[in-house]
């Protein structure tokens, strides 16, 4: 690796710890400070990241949802069909049905229930698992664009 100087990534740490505890004369001090730094570091990059992603759920796939979703999973306090309450991001990450399986796979849509029963909904509306289902009256199934979308934030969102 040439950014650690030919070192390997073990020696590199050895030698950041040894730093550590020539200065404060304790190898205990440093590596329970390195451990408190990655633990603030890790947490704080996942509540970025889960931050981003509600904020684009908020504006680019609430509205889409709200329009062809919502009417049967969970609107005006009925309990949702399926089991699928899809009145907020929190809500949709609990999962659907009694084993609350994920709606979501996070950076891959092609796998994601969400995803698959939405694109049904255009492709075969006759599906058992299309939403919405066919036989639905007043069925608004998304758009393509609209499917592109929930697609990019499903894919995006890691």
């Amino acid at each position: 690796m040439p950014a650690l100087g030919g070192r390997g990534l073990g020696e590199f740490f050895a030698t950041i710890i040894g730093t550590f505890a020539l200065i404060t004369g304790s190898y205990i001090v440093p590596m329970r400070t390195l451990a408190i730094l990655t633990l603030a570091a890790a947490a704080s990059s996942a509540s970025a990241a889960s931050e981003a992603a509600e904020k684009a759920y908020q504006t680019d796939i609430a509205p889409i949802f709200e329009t062809s979703c919502i009417g049967c999973h969970g609107k005006d306090g009925k309990k949702p069909k399926g089991g699928f309450n899809m009145t907020s991001l929190a809500k949709i990450e609990e999962g659907f049905g009694k084993a609350k399986k994920p709606a979501i796979i996070w950076g891959d849509a092609a796998k994601s229930p969400l995803y698959t029963s939405a694109e049904l909904g255009i492709s075969k509306p006759d599906d058992e698992l299309a939403m919405p289902p066919g036989d639905k009256e007043g069925r608004k199934p998304l758009n393509k664009e609209q499917l592109e979308k929930l697609k990019a934030f499903i894919n995006s969102n890691k």
